[in-house]
């Protein structure tokens, strides 16, 4: 079997040995293969009767990659893009800014955009969404629109995540026929539209007595008072009983219990009490008016892992079902966690019930790869850990991946505070990062401006530039990336701009060539800040090379592949096509600062081999691994346990190294459950391991 070059961090290693030790337990010694698990074999080779096997077989499904995979998505925040209409700028408020909200001279203030503004006469190649459509964006997420509490402290609600009035559109965003007309552009322009919806607070109404810091023991909390005035200031109506939040104070930012993360007001917002039945269920039906009146296609979920552990069991199936109901068969739920840890982050998915999340971990290996800090190791290894979040659904890892948004800073800044990069130097760096997204699993995620260039200085409201002429003057001084200070001019006058141009050639070419969106990742190898990583088209038996390179000189590197004898021809960037030989190995010189994709002219080899399967305790976090060993050949292998309920499927893995996971209370301590690994080859061939018991003996 062809070794792979894949040490390149100490949980490879481990995984290899592992991998190692499960074949040796296979055929020698099954019954012990750590102090506390056991596996034992069933006695036969094949499931006990023909009708089981046929069951088994019959679960082991081809892999799903959904819709969201292959959406290249513009997040915008509505009050910063463009301004359709000015008299709707104050709310139709008069007074201070204290009272309108409205100040286009203050980073933390209204500023004027809207929905008109953004839907800009649709078509309009310049000012419309239509621009967004030609520059590859085939999904657009925007700020919530609710209602706002206008102001509090020394800002107003700009962004959208002060919600109070939860039935309507906060008229400063604009009316209820707008946001219709915006959805049918998006949607006639073949967009989907995701909205930013929070589930975890509203707007600051409740004012606590005798303090506000977090009460650890939930009873008493603190006491709850609301100012006659705004007694009704919340809607749907039950969002004004103040029993209906928790309560208990801010969270504490230093040190917190899991309580606190849960139950604590975010930054003073009122934390609603989503234990409670009753919240939940108008929580899905005030979210699930807004899919039944407006068509949106998706959710992005704010704060998503400050509500109860499952409030996504209860509250995910009715937003869906609403979703299906209004003739929505895909709609998409991707939340922000906020981890860049990536086995921690897969807690919310496989045991929170959250569908889908923003990937933090990559942002966080991408930024500093593009930036030169770091070489292509980290970008392997979060890619490998995507097998933790995989799911009984079958559906493969999509998350929404990104590297600037509204909170962390823009692109351009967060890779120039990793380098230090200028110039062309730092345009390049962008680009590359850019490319790592475009051509890597997932939905990449681009923050309205980055295609002009806008740097910024930091995060939060330092991000959140206007696209229409601004009135904040440092705004109109600031760098940017490829093109000179904006001035009093409008962005949507640099028509060209080299980030934009790059955006929309890499979603050419991944609309061109879908494998860069449903095809299986298999990371190869990486030196000296290169990195190369194959992508499978199973069913045409194809395999792609996506190459990349963040030092400034150009290196060699030699690629395992799983295509031998064949040319790898050049079909995006400026790496030579190569050949391989038979052992499928070929040598490449990558340009710095850059990003290739090859594609082979043969069909990768197929060798096809029935799995191993072994179980045991995983080194990385407290779930249980269940590991197969397998051929080379690109597969899909299926994890399908029995826990005397009947045969279900765990998930399904479609790079190596093969893994499906368990929650450690997957079962009592005591029980028994079987498990049998399947392997799917691109010819539709399925191979089955033995059958193994496993024992929970923790």
């Amino acid at each position: 079997m062809q070794t792979l070059v894949r040490h390149f961090a100490s949980r490879s290693l481990v995984l290899a040995a592992l991998v190692v030790l499960a074949a040796c337990s296979a055929t020698d010694d099954p019954a012990t293969v750590s102090e506390d698990a056991t596996i034992d074999s069933t006695g036969f080779p094949t499931p006990g009767s023909p009708e089981e096997a046929e069951l088994i077989d019959s679960l082991a499904v081809p892999i799903v990659y959904s819709d969201f995979a292959s959406r290249v998505i513009y997040f915008v925040m509505t009050d910063r893009y463009a301004n359709g209409d000015p008299l709707n700028d104050s709310g139709y408020l008069t007074g201070q800014r204290k009272v309108t909200g409205f100040d286009p001279t203050d980073i933390g203030f209204f500023h004027g955009g809207d929905l008109k503004g953004l839907t800009g006469g649709c078509t309009d190649p310049k000012v419309g969404l239509q621009r967004l459509a030609d520059l590859g964006f085939n999904g657009i997420w925007i700020t919530p629109l609710v209602v706002q509490r206008t102001v509090q402290g020394d800002s107003a609600a700009y962004h959208g995540y002060w919600g109070v009035d939860f039935t309507t559109v906060d008229p400063r965003f604009g009316t209820e026929a707008e946001l219709r007309a915006f959805v049918d552009c998006a949607h006639a322009l073949d967009m989907k539209v995701y909205l930013d919806v929070v589930v975890n607070h509203t707007g600051d109404v409740n004012l606590l007595v005798g303090g506000s810091g977090f009460v650890e023991e939930p009873d008493p909390a603190y006491e709850a008072y609301v100012l006659p005035d705004e007694r009704n200031l919340r809607k749907p109506a039950w969002l004004n009983d103040t029993a209906n939040y928790h309560n208990r104070g801010d969270i504490n930012w230093g040190g917190c219990s899991q309580a606190c993360i849960e139950q604590g007001d975010f930054s003073g917002l009122d934390d609603l009490y989503t234990e409670k039945p009753e919240v939940v269920d108008g929580l899905a039906e005030v979210f699930g008016s807004w899919i039944t009146r407006f068509k949106f296609d998706g959710f992005r979920i704010d704060t998503a892992r400050h509500v109860d552990r499952d409030f996504y069991k209860r509250w995910v199936p009715q937003i869906l079902n609403t979703a299906k109901t209004a003739g929505i068969d895909d709609f998409e739920i991707f939340g922000e966690t906020w981890i860049t840890e990536p086995i921690s982050q897969s807690e919310y998915e496989r045991e929170w019930g959250i569908p889908n999340h923003l990937d933090f971990p990559l942002y966080d290996a991408v930024a500093r790869y593009a930036g030169g800090l770091i070489g292509g190791g980290p970008i392997m290894l979060r890619l490998d850990d995507d097998d933790y979040s995989r799911t009984d659904d079958g559906r493969a890892p999509t998350p929404g991946t990104f590297i600037g948004n509204h909170d962390i800073g823009r692109t351009a800044m967060v890779i120039k505070s990793q380098s230090g990069a200028e110039g062309d130097e730092l345009l390049q760096r962008v680009n590359l990062g850019h490319s790592l997204l475009y051509l890597s699993r997932g939905a990449p995620i681009i923050y309205y401006g980055d295609e002009f260039g806008i740097i910024g200085t930091g995060g939060d409201k330092e991000a959140r530039h206007d696209l229409f002429p601004t009135q904040v003057s440092s705004w109109q001084t600031q760098e940017r990336v490829g093109s000179p200070p904006i001035g009093s001019a409008s962005s949507f006058d640099l028509v060209g701009h080299p980030v934009g141009r790059h955006l929309r050639n890499l979603a050419t070419l991944r609309r061109e060539v879908p494998v860069l969106w449903n095809g299986a990742t298999l990371p190869r190898t990486r030196d000296s800040g290169a990195l190369a990583i194959s992508r499978f088209d199973m069913k045409n038996r194809t395999e792609y090379l996506t190459l990349f390179n963040n030092s400034l000189d150009s290196v060699t590197l030699l690629v395992p592949t799983s295509t031998t004898n064949a040319n790898f021809a050049t079909i995006w960037g400026s790496v030579a096509a190569a050949t391989t030989n038979t052992r499928g190995e070929l040598e490449v010189v990558i340009p710095p600062l850059s990003a290739s994709v090859l594609r082979a002219d043969a069909s990768f080899t197929v060798n096809k081999t029935a799995p191993i399967i072994t179980v045991g305790p995983d080194d990385f976090s407290e779930l249980w691994l269940l590991s197969a060993e397998t051929s080379e050949s690109p597969q899909e292998v299926s994890f399908i346990v029995d826990d005397g309920t009947g045969w279900r499927r765990v998930s399904v893995d479609d790079s190596w190294p093969y893994r499906g996971f368990l929650t450690s209370n997957a079962l009592p301590q005591g029980g028994t459950i079987r498990i049998v690994a399947v392997s799917r080859f691109s010819d539709g061939t399925v191979l089955r391991s033995d059958i193994v018991d496993f024992k929970n003996e923790r």
